[in-house]
This record gives C-alpha cells, structure tokens and sequence, in this order.
C-alpha cells in the first residue's frame, strides 16, 4: 500500500491506540468496568453539551419576552452540570482502578519473564536501566492508559456528540470545526515526530543514571578506599547534565506546540463567531442559537487541541512500551516446564564437551565422570574455565558441543526447574537478602527451625548465630552488609545444605573462611551429603587438600591431580 498523505496523518493518530491495545490482555477481566467507564464518559460529555442549549434557549426566551422561563433554564443547566460531576466521579475513579489494576499485572508479568530470562541477556543489560523498565516504564504507560479511559475517549465521544449538536444548530460552525480538527491534530503529530528521538535517549539516560547510583551504593567501600568519589560524582552529574538537556529539549518542543495550538484554536474562534456571526445573522437565525453554536464551538475547540496533544503524550508511552517489551517477550528465555519430570540420583558425566564465549574457547573436550558420594576439587589458572564449567551443569549456559549427563540423563531433558531444585550451588558472589538470617537460609523453602539450625551447625555458623540476641531472627542488613565475608559465605553454605541436593557446587565459596573452620565444613559436608556429589572449586590448597580428587583445568584442557 503507498504512503498516501491519508496514511501519514491516521497512523500516528491511530498510534494512540497503541498503549489501549497493550494493556488490554492485562485488564481484560475488567470489561464489565471498561464498559461503566465507557459510558460515564458518554454521559458525563453529553450532559455538558446540554448546557449551552440551554443557555442559548434562555437567551432566546428573553429576546422573545418569556422571562418566566429563566429559572426553568437556569435549574436544567444545574442538573446537566450535577449529573456531569456525578458521572466524572465515576468516570476518573473507574480510569485509576482500571490503570492501576494493569499496573500490578503487567509488574507481575515483567517479573517473571524478567527472571525467566536467560544469563546472555542479563549481560548485555544493565540493573540501572532494568529498573528504569520495571519502574519508571511501567508508571508511564498507567498513566497514559488512565488518561486514555478518563480523558482521551470521552473526549472522543464529545467532540462527536458535539459535530451532531453543532450541526442541528448552526451546520457552518460544524463544517469549520471538522476542517479545524485535522489542522491542530496535525500540530500534535508534528510536535509527536520531533519529541520520539528525544523521549527514548531520555529513557536511556534514566537507566544509566540508575545503574550509576546503584553501583555507588552497593560499591560504596570500594569507591572510598580508593578516594574515587569525586570520580564518581562527576560521572553522575554528567548524566544528571544530559538527562536536564535532553528534558529541557522535550519542554522547548511542548513549549512551542502547545501554546501554537491554542493560538490556533482562537484564531479559529475569532474567525468563526465572525463570519459565523454574521452569516447566521444574515439568516435571521436567533440570538440564542447564535449563542448556542458559539459556545458550542468554543466547548470543543479545547477538546480537539486535547486531541492532538494526546498524540504527543503517547510518544512517552510508546516508547517505554517498546522497552516492556524488549523484557516481555518470550525471546531469549529459559523453559522452566517441569512436566511431572521424576529426578533420578546418580553419576554426573562430562562427555568431550565444549564451550566457548565471545570467540574464545574456554572448555575443550572436557571429560570426567563423578559418581555420588565423591568430592571432587577443580582447580585451575585464573579464567581458566572453572566457574564456566559448573555453570554448564547449572545450566545458565548451553555447551557447544558433547554431552553432560546425570543418572544417563542429558541435563538439557531435565527441566530447568526440576535440575535446579537437585543441584546447588554456593556462588562466589553471595546474595543475601535485606531480610533476617533466617529467611536468608530458607530462602523459599518451607523448613522448620530445627533443619534450620541443623544447615547451619553444618556450615560452623551456628554458634555465631546463638550469639546475637534475635538468633535468627537478627537482620542482616541489605546484601548483608552487617555481616563479614566469611560469615555470609557459611549462610549460603547452610542454604544450599537445607535443599539436600544431590549435587552440591562451592565455586570458591569458602575464600573468606579461615583453614581451619573451612575443614570442618568439609567435614560436615561430607558426613551431611554422603550420597551426594560435591565439586568444590577452589584455587586454595588447604581446600583441594580434602577431595577425593582434584581436576585441573589448564587452556580448556582437562586433567587429573594426584591428591
């Protein structure tokens, strides 16, 4: 189909919709509620349109003498101006309800597909700018879709019951308000095309100026030890800098369209009542109705210069929309179906598998087999592939080539979810949650405080924990800042034993442990999960020390140290 000039101006208008056809899988349970708003809005409008009949008919009674008929005008515009408050009630309270009620779904679902994302996503987005997506985005969108339910579609409705009143009254003002409507929404789209570029960089900004605060914050020991604030000051202030300008260039374009549409709404005005004036005058039309169509036509010169006004203010929505979205959809995600999968115990097997990222090889024909009970070190130069490796089995990445098995199984048939409800790990970065100690164990699971304390006798941190007042229940602070390493590593080693998984991963989990309590860890690991398989990977000997065996890996290649 050609571009017609018809084409470019309904596109962008129909584009307003967008935000409306967005939201309606997460509000469609509300259509009852949709309709109500609806219909306030219908009726809130055409009660208003009322009043200037009214007027214009009381007018008219005092030109031809009937004064007697002014009170019965003056309590018909009171009743269309109560009903038209009453229905407003309605009407915007029904347009938070509906907003906000897409706003907690569309939160619900961003979160899942957000964690339902595979780890090459996450790596080449920033915290900052998912933020800025979940937060910032999503408050966006509400708010257009609140203003398309109180405002955008009940003026719709106003501006179309209005051309038919307008018509019965006086057709030459409808016929000037039809040519007019085009015209100024033509200036909203204009305005609309020139704000896209600017509202997406400023979206872009707001991330970045997020995930700086962020690392400042989380980072905040680093950067002072190494007396790098002021470094880090004017890196933010200089994004602070670009979103003022790129917001500032936003308002000079709002600035010069929006005030040029209400001058041409006057224009427009003064040139109806006029030529309008005149014309009707000249037909011998009554003052009244002369009345009735001016104020008429000035009621909905407003709401159409609101018209083009909404097609700028979607842009904000549609861009934000398109960085849902880029979260939402189903690319790049994990399947987590578990598909009443039975999880069989057995040997783990490497089988020639190779991995490798960003061009570079990292695991070559790697081969080994573990069977359960075993506890087996690897070890290797730094980037060497080891964390690489026991991520293969958690599955946050895929091999190239060969075969991972467990119990015969190849671990891509297993379900994502079922596989990571047998299989631990102790991360090298702890996470723990801004929560108490205990909800840190737990961490989703439903144990009662005896397996609790068991975990932790198990990972030697138990007797710490008896020492705080609140035991379990003491706050740990956010990303455990409160605590030490040492100690937020033995909280994550008491988590992951809770789970009783049947491979246990500690990918150099215990370098804030002190030898000695690292041993009897080893030790209660070994007793706690005598049916399980633990790989611990570690570059400290005192640790390779205590396995069974100890694998190296040294330029992708795999093989076996004497113990």
């Amino acid at each position: 189909m050609r571009n017609t000039p018809i084409k470019k101006f309904l596109i962008p208008v129909l584009g307003v919709f967008e935000p409306l056809t967005f939201s309606m899988p997460f509000i469609r349970e509300k259509k009852g509620l949709i309709s109500l708003v609806i219909i306030a809005g219908l009726v809130s409008n055409l009660s208003l349109l009322f009043v200037p009949i009214f007027i214009g008919d009381s007018v008219s009674a005092l030109q031809q003498g009937h004064a007697r008929y002014i009170i019965r005008y003056s309590l018909l515009i009171l009743l269309a101006y109560s009903i038209s408050a009453a229905v407003s009630f309605a009407l915007n309270y029904g347009s938070q309800y509906i907003s906000q009620f897409y706003a907690m779904n569309l939160r619900k679902v961003f979160i899942l597909h957000l964690l339902g994302k595979r780890f090459l996503f996450f790596e080449s987005q920033t915290s900052g700018d998912l933020l800025s997506r979940g937060t910032m985005d999503i408050e966006a969108t509400r708010n257009f879709i609140m203003n398309t339910f109180s405002s955008l579609i009940p003026t719709i409705f106003l501006i179309g019951e209005g051309l038919v009143l307008l018509y019965q009254v006086s057709p030459f003002y409808s016929l000037l308000l039809a040519l007019a409507t085009p015209v100024l929404v033509m200036l909203g789209m204009r305005s609309s095309r020139k704000q896209r570029t600017v509202w997406r960089m400023i979206r872009k900004t707001y991330g970045r100026m997020g995930e700086i605060l962020q690392e400042n914050i989380v980072g905040q020991r680093v950067i002072r030890g190494i007396d790098a604030e002021g470094k880090e000051i004017a890196k933010y202030s200089m994004e602070t800098q670009r979103y003022y300008d790129e917001n500032l260039t936003v308002g000079r374009i709002r600035g010069l369209y929006n005030n040029l549409m209400p001058l041409t709404v006057a224009s427009i005005s003064s040139a109806a009542l006029a030529v309008g004036g005149y014309i009707d005058l000249i037909r011998g039309i009554s003052v009244g109705g002369l009345v009735s169509a001016v104020t008429i036509f000035s009621m909905l010169t407003n709401p159409v210069s609101f018209l083009g006004r909404m097609v700028v203010f979607s842009e904000n929505s549609r861009a934000a929309i398109q960085r849902i979205k880029d979260v939402i959809s189903t690319e790049n995600e994990e399947d987590v179906n578990s598909g009443g999968f039975n999880f069989q115990k057995g040997p783990l097997e490497f089988s020639r598998v190779t991995f490798s990222r960003g061009g570079r090889t990292i695991l070559s024909n790697v081969s080994f087999r573990a069977e359960p009970g075993d506890f087996i070190g690897i070890t290797g130069k730094t980037g060497s592939g080891k964390s690489s490796l026991v991520n293969l089995i958690m599955r946050y990445y895929e091999p190239d080539s060969g075969k991972i098995t467990i119990a015969g199984k190849e671990i891509h048939e297993i379900p994502i979810s079922i596989l990571r409800r047998n299989v631990a790990i102790v991360p090298q970065e702890i996470n723990l949650l801004s929560g108490t100690i205990k909800e840190n164990i737990l961490f989703g699971l439903e144990s009662s405080l005896d397996e609790v304390e068991k975990a932790a006798s198990v990972a030697e941190i138990s007797d710490f924990i008896d020492s705080l007042p609140m035991r379990y229940d003491t706050l740990v602070g956010e990303r455990g800042i409160t605590l030490s390493g040492g100690q937020r590593q033995r909280i994550a080693i008491a988590r992951a034993v809770l789970r009783k998984p049947a491979i246990l991963i500690l990918d150099d989990a215990t370098s804030s442990i002190d030898p000695d309590t690292e041993e009897r860890i080893f030790k209660n690991l070994k007793e706690t999960l005598k049916d399980s398989i633990i790989l611990m990977v570690s570059l400290r000997e005192s640790a390779l020390s205590f396995a069974d065996k100890v694998l190296i890996l040294d330029g992708g290649d795999m093989k076996e140290a004497e113990v």
